[in-house]
């Protein structure tokens, strides 16, 4: 596998722990985030003339790191493994 690939995966989790840490703590609101999260991906797709140059599975990376932490943070879960939430976002896109 490729290391940069590894250290993606590393980064999104801490950053996931970061996101509940601020949600947990009240500095956050879940809806905030939900929105904060949404606002990065439409921002990475708004680039229309980009996004025509893309092939629908690059559309897809582009956004996968909004979408991965939209559903890593869900207050119904707790911390998951990279490859659980990575499963979930293939079904939900």
């Amino acid at each position: 596998m490729n290391v940069a690939n590894l250290q993606l995966e590393g980064m999104l989790l801490a950053f996931t722990a970061v996101l509940r840490s601020l949600v947990n703590s009240g500095a956050l609101s879940e809806a905030e985030l939900k929105a904060a999260l949404a606002q990065a991906e439409q921002t990475g797709l708004g680039d229309k003339q980009r996004c025509e140059q893309l092939s629908p599975s690059q559309r897809d990376s582009l956004a996968f790191a909004a979408r991965f932490l939209s559903i890593a943070t869900r207050a119904d879960s707790g911390m998951r493994p990279f490859s659980d939430v990575a499963r979930e976002v293939g079904r939900t896109t």
